[in-house]
């Protein structure tokens, strides 16, 4: 059986897309055997992958701070994460399938840049590769603020219920009485 590549699966990757990458010779790290399960940044998995000399996959989003520390960190230090959409939820074939179907786009990328490769879904034109100076989150601190401050007022607004007519029956009702 012949070792294609060195991945790493964060923790948001499932156990059946582990498994069916294996049959097909890819040597394999999860989140597991590395001990980087739980709550962790993000950005500790960028590093073990970096250092591991493997390329990260991830079912991640990777939004709002989380992401924008995981870009910085690529843009500082480098790294290689491939983003397959969909979440872990979605079925094992078809995630597999995606990361096949664009192995023409995301490899050669990777393996000779530093960035991120983002696989959308299974039909051309739909995996995006993104250096690190083209990789950015758009995430303001002042959303999050924002929208706490409308659920506090919301929270705290008093509850009017509106007054409701009364509705006279059916015919078919009155009748009946």
């Amino acid at each position: 059986m012949t070792v294609h590549h060195r991945i790493y699966t964060d923790a948001s990757v499932n156990q059946q897309v582990v498994d069916l990458l294996r049959q097909l010779g890819w040597d394999i790290e999860t989140a597991q055997q590395a001990n980087l399960t739980g709550k962790i940044d993000d950005v500790a998995w960028v590093i073990y992958a970096r250092e591991h000399n493997r390329i990260a996959i991830t079912f991640d989003e990777l939004r709002a701070e989380q992401g924008e520390r995981v870009a910085r960190e690529l843009r500082q230090n480098g790294g290689h994460i491939i983003r397959i959409q969909g979440g872990p939820e979605q079925d094992k074939y078809r995630a597999v399938g995606k990361l096949l179907f664009h192995y023409p786009d995301w490899y050669p990328f990777l393996t000779n840049n530093n960035g991120v490769s983002i696989i959308a879904d299974v039909r051309t034109a739909s995996c995006r590769n993104c250096t690190p100076e083209e990789y950015h989150q758009k995430y303001h601190p002042t959303d999050a603020e924002q929208f706490n401050r409308y659920l506090k007022k919301r929270k705290l607004r008093p509850y009017k219920p509106r007054p409701r007519k009364r509705k006279p029956p059916p015919d078919e009702q009155s009748i009946l009485t």
